[in-house]
């Protein structure tokens, strides 16, 4: 009997392709429903209010109130009062005293010194002012109102005082207020003689100036050229010395309750300062709280003045510090940009009525 014989098969390769086309087409439709869901955007989402704050850098030059301390005496100094301390009035700084050493005399005329005398109570009491003025609005800010009461009549009183000085010079009256200068010491010391030196107003004690106190003044911020303040050079000297001189400065006070920064901004960047108010200065790493005092045109640019009641690192002796100040310009509602559509030339968010 003849055996049979079976045919091989063949591969039907058309039905695996088709196969391998559908699975294909499968995971194809599936990734894309994937990304469809997870990370395309929605055709609706919840919108949600919010800010946008804008930041930029800047070298800022620092404006205070400041006063300097000076003498008419000779003689040997001794210090009780560190750098950057935090004083009040009528606290001793440093003791001048007569070793015997060969002094200089200096001659002043009773009318100087009369005239001087009601200049120095100006001086002082412009100051003190000024600072009273500063530590009411520092305590109204912190919501500390129990010393408020105390402050404003001491505030009055000095106000009254004024006055009356202004009235019996009318010359001090056109001086600037923003800075001082305070004489301790007339005459000449004995062998032996020594003089305590106090503090004349509350305030933080430095002994560092740059030469620039009576120009770079709160007062005087409109008429500085801040084109110019980039090329300035601003070389610190200390006060400290083994003794003095007539008319040697002692140290300066400046004031711990308020002082202002300015800088120079692009005419792009005005608007962004307008119609704000309380902005954040970014000072060494530490955030501070302030306020758009004002915006004014400097030449082909601007000038924005930044008044700050909180203090960084060694506030009382740097006059230009880098910054960034940030504000928060824009508020209200989110939205994707995705979102945003362009109608006859006009980019925004369109509402569709149903």
């Amino acid at each position: 009997m003849a055996k049979a014989i079976r045919k091989k098969r063949r591969p039907k390769y058309g039905r695996i392709f088709f196969s391998l086309l559908i699975f294909g087409l499968f995971i194809y439709f599936v990734v894309k429903l994937g990304l469809d869901l997870f990370y395309k955007e929605q055709s609706t989402y919840l919108v949600t209010s919010g800010s946008l704050n804008i930041e930029n850098r800047y070298s800022a030059l620092v404006l205070r109130n400041e006063m300097i301390v000076d003498t008419k005496l000779s003689g040997k100094i001794t210090y009780f009062v560190s750098e950057g301390t935090e004083v009040d009035k009528n606290t001793q700084i440093a003791e001048i005293y007569n070793d015997g050493s060969k002094t200089e005399v200096v001659e002043t005329s009773e009318r100087e010194i009369n005239r001087k005398k009601i200049e120095f109570d100006y001086n002082i009491l412009e100051y003190e002012i000024t600072n009273l003025r500063n530590l009411i609005l520092f305590q109204m800010d912190s919501k500390q109102y129990a010393e408020i009461p105390s402050l404003k009549r001491d505030l009055m009183l000095k106000l009254e005082r004024l006055d009356k000085l202004q009235t019996e010079n009318k010359f001090l009256s056109n001086r600037t207020a923003s800075y001082s200068e305070k004489t301790i010491g007339e005459g000449v010391l004995m062998d032996g003689q020594k003089l305590a030196i106090y503090a004349p107003a509350s305030g933080i004690i430095t002994y560092r100036i740059d030469g620039y106190e009576d120009f770079l003044t709160i007062d005087n911020l409109y008429n500085i050229n801040y084109d110019e303040i980039s090329a300035l050079a601003l070389e610190e000297s200390s006060l400290v010395r083994q003794s003095v001189k007539p008319n040697d400065k002692l140290f300066k006070i400046v004031d711990n309750a308020n002082y202002f920064i300015t800088a120079v901004v692009s005419n792009e960047e005005v608007d962004t300062y307008k119609n704000i108010q309380s902005i954040s200065v970014v000072v060494d790493g530490k955030t501070l709280k302030g306020d758009v005092y004002d915006v004014f045109v400097n030449n082909d640019r601007a000038v924005v003045v930044i008044q700050l009641r909180e203090r960084f690192d060694s506030y009382f002796s740097k006059r230009v510090i880098d910054c960034s100040i940030i504000r928060e310009n824009y508020k209200g509602l989110k939205i994707h940009t995705d979102s945003t559509i362009n109608i006859d030339g006009q980019i925004g968010v369109f509402v569709v009525n149903d």
